[in-house]
């Protein structure tokens, strides 16, 4: 307060300085100088001082600077008496001049302020407008906008009201920390009419949230130096900002619904092709098995064995599959990495893809000598073996799948390669999607539920690992993966896996 009365008094102080030290150059510095001269040089100061200190002091230095004008430079000098009719013209036509023009220059000077502070106003509505675009969770979005409102504009509170479910004004939490006494009546009242409220008494504001005519909440702000119109824009804002939270939540939950209906279609088909087929031989087989009338040889019997085992194994994969998915999907697939070789590994899939690749000549190409590496080799040996199964399906009988593995820098890659007709170039990108099944139709396969490579990526990336693919249309594919693994040489060598299987 007294720095405000300093600058108030310094700011009439100022004009009164500058006519006098215009009368002084004039009467100590120059002898013989016209009157309209001196008149000029007091209208410069009115100027400047209308353009920096206002209208108050510029008619305070018009004043001082017609009675300096008459008793310094108007004869007879040395006096307020004026005989010459034409100087009481000059002088009365000066302080007109000077005060409309120390209005006009206040004036200007007003709405150069008004200006800058509209600037400043849209400026800070843009930062929140911003703020509130990039602000991406849905669930912070309210404590996140109160804070860029309290931070941008400077303001003590910023609390949002919505209606529960029965109709009640609520605080949506983490709004505010120490939020001031809120009338429930003015809640209420601005709730219900849409009308902006001002509580003069604990310099509070209470503006209703619209969006197009539907009033969805109220903003409480305590601020006293924000006008209506600047009020109602971040109320605006604000209004756009929780629909916009309310859009994406709602958003995400259709989308997961989406996710969710397209996992029980995928679930279907499994059902009526991947689960039916093997439950339809199996139940054939039992049923020869259990038919009194017949007698079966040893060979047939076996024969029954063998197709029994053989879809109850890939029963077995099917559901190790859903539960593999249903692991990378809950983030719960976790690695349990011991010592093993790559070669043990491998051998462990052929022998486990035994009926899958029945039809096909797969070479191992593996190097001697390789070191034992620390991996989990279940879950390794279920990419490989999706990757075997995958390469069966797309390329035709009696055709060559190579199986590849080494270690360079403490990182093994495995590839796997086929002569299938290849990949599109369009569809590079979208084989390890879930439920993606190519569109080739060129070679006969079974149905599938498209989960073997989404799971085959989700458990190379749990290593911290790449997955990818690389094809050459009528030239077949081929998919690598590389993973870091620490690696222990061994005293003596491993046999390594034969080159066919």
């Amino acid at each position: 307060m007294k720095r405000l009365g300093r600058q108030r008094w310094f700011g009439y102080l100022g004009p009164l300085t500058g006519v006098a030290t215009v009368t002084a150059c004039y009467k100590l510095l120059i002898i013989e100088v016209n009157a309209t001269t001196v008149a000029l040089s007091f209208f410069l100061v009115v100027l400047l001082t209308a353009a920096s200190q206002g209208i108050g002091p510029a008619i305070l230095a018009s004043i001082a600077g017609m009675l300096c004008l008459n008793f310094f430079f108007l004869p007879p000098v040395g006096t307020f008496t004026i005989y010459d009719p034409q100087n009481w013209v000059a002088l009365c036509a000066f302080l007109v001049t000077a005060i409309i023009a120390s209005q006009l220059s206040s004036a200007a000077r007003r709405r150069a302020r008004e200006a800058e502070k509209s600037r400043e106003e849209v400026w800070k509505l843009y930062q929140l407008s911003r703020a509130i675009i990039i602000t991406p969770d849905p669930e912070t979005a309210v404590s996140t906008i109160s804070r860029q409102v309290r931070e941008v504009f400077e303001i003590t509170n910023c609390e949002v009201f919505t209606p529960d479910e029965s109709g009640r004004l609520e605080e949506l939490p983490a709004t505010s920390a120490s939020p001031p006494p809120v009338s429930e009546k003015l809640l209420r009242e601005v709730f219900e009419r849409g009308e902006l409220r001002i509580d003069t008494a604990h310099n509070s504001t209470y503006a209703p949230l619209k969006v197009g005519v539907r009033v969805t909440g109220v903003l409480f702000l305590t601020s006293g130096l924000m006008e209506a119109g600047t009020i109602e824009a971040i109320s605006g804002l604000v209004a756009l900002a929780l629909e916009r939270a309310r859009f994406l939540k709602q958003l995400s939950r259709t989308e997961a619904l989406s996710q969710s209906d397209q996992l029980k279609s995928a679930l279907l088909a499994s059902v009526s092709h991947d689960l039916r087929n093997p439950l339809t031989s199996i139940r054939a087989a039992v049923d020869n098995l259990l038919e009194k009338n017949l007698n079966w040889d040893r060979e047939a019997l076996h024969e029954f064995h063998l197709i029994i085992r053989e879809e109850v194994n890939r029963l077995t994969r099917l559901v190790q599959n859903l539960l593999e998915m249903a692991r990378i999907e809950s983030g719960e697939l976790h690695p349990i990495k011991e010592w093993g070789s790559l070669s043990e590994i491998f051998g462990n899939v052929l022998d486990r893809c035994t009926a899958e690749l029945s039809n096909h000549r797969v070479r191992v190409e593996c190097e001697e000598n390789l070191p034992m590496v620390k991996v989990d080799s279940r879950l390794l040996a279920s990419v490989i073996a999706n990757l075997l199964e995958n390469a069966a399906k797309y390329s035709p009988g009696q055709s060559e799948i190579i199986l590849r593995g080494a270690i360079d820098s403490h990182r093994l890659k495995v590839t796997v390669q086929d002569q299938g007709p290849g990949i599109p170039t369009n569809e590079l990108t979208r084989v390890f999607d879930k439920f993606y099944r190519g569109a080739i139709r060129s070679v006969k396969r079974r149905y599938g539920t498209g989960m073997g490579l989404a799971i085959a990526r989700g458990i190379i990336e749990a290593h911290g690992g790449r997955i990818w693919v690389e094809s050459t249309p009528a030239n077949g594919a081929t998919f690598s993966f590389t993973v870091p693994v620490e690696t222990r040489m061994v005293s003596k060598p491993l046999t390594p896996v034969g080159d066919e299987a």
